[in-house]
């Protein structure tokens, strides 16, 4: 599994096996709220923000519109306005990203969310935005102005989506966190219900 430069990797140990001779398998992990597909919560900007285990599960769960933007880097306004983004929409982006989520690298080539953009999913007051690369932000940001912006206007983040065999459409969605008191974000298996 991939992760961001400068995150610690995901580690897997198993302290208890039956082929051991223990009465049961066991593994313990190691890994950060931010790893593989996760959900970012306005705590991972904002000390006061809320926190992954307050979280609203409306946010996480119900319709979904998957839109696909192809050849585009950044992703602007421009790009995203001609969707007619509705308020509290759940918007789920499908990008050329989807070719490098299963990399054996960071590819800091990803296509990304522009603050224009970011700034008019605030506007609309969409309650959550899921895109398909570890990072919704220019791997080059230093102030993470995307982020803060969208986080800001308590717009939940979903990140590190999976989407190479989902097509653009309407869908059920179900994300689920761990209940991590305060936490920052978690890692969440999100899943999609075609519409019929």
């Amino acid at each position: 599994m991939i992760v961001l430069p400068g995150d610690p990797l995901p580690e897997f140990e198993e302290t208890k096996s039956i082929s051991r001779g223990d009465p049961y398998n066991l593994t313990s992990m190691s890994l950060t709220t931010h790893t593989g597909t996760h959900i970012d919560v306005p705590k991972h900007f904002y000390d006061n923000g809320l926190t992954i285990d307050r979280l609203d599960l409306q946010c996480l769960v119900g319709a979904a519109r998957v839109i696909e933007i192809r050849g585009r880097r950044p992703i602007t306004r421009t790009d995203v306005e001609k969707h007619a983004i509705r308020p509290r929409e759940i918007i789920l982006l499908k990008t050329d990203n989807a070719s490098l989520i299963t990399k054996d690298a960071f590819d800091p080539g990803f296509s990304f969310l522009a603050l224009d953009a970011a700034l008019y999913f605030a506007e609309v007051g969409i309650r959550t935005l899921g895109f398909d690369y570890l990072s919704i932000e220019d791997a080059e940001s230093r102030e993470l102005d995307v982020h803060r912006t969208l986080l800001g206007h308590d717009i939940v983040i979903i990140e590190g989506l999976d989407m190479r065999l989902v097509g653009p459409g309407e869908y059920q969605m179900i994300a689920l966190p761990l209940k991590i008191t305060n936490g920052n974000g978690s890692p969440a298996r999100v899943i999609l219900i075609e519409e019929k």
